[in-house]
């Protein structure tokens, strides 16, 4: 129907964002994964996978988003898929100097997954490709269906680094 193709976007609040209604961690079902959000001041330490884990259990999820280290990654921990989309305008990180401006994009088609990772690396795009299933195991590429559904994942600078999900 024409409703259920309408954009929706959904939000997590981070460390330093002044929205009290906003929730902390939020999660969605997109296509048959369950998706965790949180913003990722709350892992200590930072982008620590054993932390991760630790909320993505809590949430009961098998993709958790996460951000807070302005560094894009995509990790596979304990058969759970892990995102971090970085930053899109390369902002300052307490990692590292040399901050690569990312996003991510999430394609999803029932239990199948494609993660495509957009960097600016010495003025040029690259671009990364991971496919995966709900159970566990790596794809090779395939032509996107049009039931698909497709989320970017990106930090906003303007409200801190809360993680936005658009939905299309």
């Amino acid at each position: 129907t024409l409703s259920s193709s309408k954009t929706s976007t959904v939000f997590v609040r981070g460390e330093w964002d002044e929205f009290p209604d906003m929730q902390e961690t939020r999660t969605i079902k997109i296509g048959d994964f369950n998706v965790g959000i949180i913003h990722g001041h709350q892992a200590i330490p930072w982008g620590n996978l054993e932390t991760l884990a630790a909320y993505q259990r809590e949430l009961d999820c098998d993709i958790l988003i996460y951000g807070h280290t302005h560094q894009n990654k995509f990790s596979v921990y304990d058969g759970k898929y892990f995102l971090n989309p970085g930053s899109a305008t390369g902002a300052f990180s307490t990692f590292t100097k040399d901050v690569i401006p990312s996003f991510i994009l999430l394609a999803v088609q029932g239990g199948n997954a494609v993660v495509y990772i957009y960097q600016i690396v010495e003025g040029e795009l690259k671009v990364v490709q991971t496919q995966f299933t709900k159970n566990g195991v790596e794809t090779k590429p395939e032509e996107e269906k049009k039931s698909s559904i497709t989320c970017l994942l990106y930090t906003s600078e303007a409200a801190d680094e809360g993680i936005g999900i658009e939905r299309g």
